[in-house]
């Protein structure tokens, strides 16, 4: 076994002996698209893996589990509520609407950070065009940071990903997002956080607690993450009972 993932078993107290409670956890996932014109876009290579693969183990945990989905080719699992979005701004404008319905946050998407000030209605033409093209962007709204200052009690959990400065900047992104945790994926040659295949994470907590998952498959990392979620919601529900 792998030596980093048999640690993740101190964590799995929150659901031993069944949890009372089910919570209600609202994921993201997949890309978005941000239209040029109406064949062009601005995108990503998120394939929504990981948000899913998350979403299928919140349910088989028996919790209720809204998902709001990117333009992917997955199947959602069964037994979830999922909402379908192509645009950051459908994005951020269906986690608005079903945050306050939500205990827990987990923002797995990939949202663009910029799309085109201007869409154009028609597909524009190349000959048209001259040999150099300047495309203006604008930035797409911070679903995180909106949801980080909105928390109230619920769990809010972040994802990020990085070439370089992988720690400090997951570090930076719990305290400036007001996020409970955020798993950190740098990006190599090796380990992929895009796709079915292999990655390789780590997950802070805001209270200083952070662990290092081996290249994994992404239902094991779902898995280690849901036992973190668990831990500190039913910690913060017996403390406040």
């Amino acid at each position: 076994m792998n030596p980093a993932l048999s640690n993740h078993k101190n964590f799995s107290h929150a659901r031993k002996g069944g949890v009372k409670k089910p919570m209600r956890i609202l994921v993201t996932a997949g890309p978005t698209r941000e239209f040029i014109d109406p064949v062009r876009f601005i995108s990503n290579l998120s394939t929504g893996s990981m948000g899913y693969a998350i979403s299928g183990e919140a349910a088989r945990r028996n919790h209720k589990v809204t998902l709001i989905s990117g333009p992917v080719d997955i199947t959602p699992p069964k037994n979830i509520k999922t909402i379908n979005v192509i645009t950051a701004q459908q994005m951020f404008a269906a986690v608005k609407a079903e945050f306050k319905n939500s205990d827990c946050l987990i923002m797995s998407a990939a949202v663009a950070d910029f799309s085109p000030r201007k869409t154009l209605t028609n597909k524009m033409k190349k000959k048209t065009l001259p040999r150099q093209y300047i495309l203006q962007l604008k930035q797409n709204p911070d679903i995180l940071k909106w949801a980080g200052g909105r928390k109230a009690a619920r769990l809010i959990i972040g994802f990020c990903m990085e070439s370089e400065a992988l720690i400090k900047n997951a570090k930076d992104k719990l305290k400036n997002k007001r996020a409970d945790i955020v798993v950190a994926n740098k990006i190599n040659k090796n380990t992929s956080a895009f796709g079915r295949g292999l990655t390789k994470v780590s997950i802070l907590q805001k209270n200083g607690h952070m662990l290092n998952i081996g290249p994994s498959k992404k239902a094991k990392i779902a898995d280690i993450l849901l036992d973190k979620i668990e831990a500190l919601w039913y910690k913060n529900f017996n403390a406040a009972a």
